[in-house]
C-alpha cells in the first residue's frame, strides 16, 4: 500500500507543473528555471521585490503585456507578453502595461477637451493633457517613458507626482491620456 501511495504521489507531482503553467489567471507567472520549471512566483499587479527575483521563463495571460524591470522603481524595463520559455533577467519590480487607448474622434463629454481638467482638493485629472495647445507626446512610446512624462507633466502643473497615466495614438504619435496628478 505504501508503494502505491508513493507511485501515486509521484504521478500527481508530474502533473502539477503542467497544470500550474496553464492556470495563470490574470497575473504573470515567473519561473526560476527555463521551460516553465523551478520555483514559481505569481505577480498579480504592480510589485517591487526587495530581494531580486531571477526569472528564466514566464507566462503572461493572453492579451496582456507586462514590464519586468531591473530597477526597484520601474526602471530598466523590458516588455513581455505570452509565454517565454528561455530567458535570464534579474527583476526588482514588475507591472502590467496599460493598453494603448484607441484614437478618439471627439471629446467624450463636456469638460474633457484637451487642456481641461477635473480638479479636486488633493488631485487633478486630465483626460487629454496638453502643453501650449498641443497634446503631450511620449517619446519613445514605452511604459517607462509614459510614467516619466506623466510625472513631469504633473510637476509642471504644481503636483508632486502622477499615480495613473495611459497612452493614446494621435496620428503617428503616442500621447498622454487619462493622467491623474496628486500631492501624495
Amino acid at each position: 500500500m505504501l508503494r502505491t501511495m508513493i507511485v501515486g504521489a509521484a504521478a500527481l507531482a508530474a502533473l502539477l507543473p503542467a497544470q500550474g503553467a496553464a492556470q495563470t489567471g490574470t497575473g504573470l507567472v515567473a519561473y526560476s528555471k527555463g521551460h516553465l520549471k523551478g520555483a514559481r512566483t505569481s505577480i498579480d499587479g504592480p510589485s517591487q521585490f526587495r530581494r531580486p527575483l531571477v526569472v528564466r521563463s514566464l507566462v503572461a495571460p493572453p492579451g496582456t503585456d507586462w514590464e519586468l524591470c531591473s530597477g526597484l522603481t520601474y526602471t530598466g524595463c523590458r516588455q513581455f507578453s505570452g509565454t517565454v520559455q528561455a530567458m535570464v533577467m534579474t527583476v526588482r519590480s514588475a507591472r502590467p502595461v496599460a493598453a494603448v487607448l484607441p484614437p478618439s474622434p471627439a471629446p467624450a463629454a463636456p469638460g474633457t477637451a484637451a487642456g481641461q481638467s477635473l480638479r479636486g482638493v488633493a488631485s487633478e485629472y486630465f483626460v487629454a493633457p496638453d502643453e501650449g495647445g498641443h497634446r503631450v507626446e511620449v517619446q519613445p512610446g514605452t511604459g517607462e517613458a509614459m510614467t516619466r512624462r506623466a510625472g513631469e507633466f504633473c510637476r509642471t502643473r504644481g503636483w508632486r507626482s502622477s499615480v495613473h497615466a495611459r497612452m493614446q495614438k494621435d496620428g503617428g504619435r503616442m500621447v498622454l491620456a487619462d493622467v491623474l496628478c496628486v500631492d501624495d
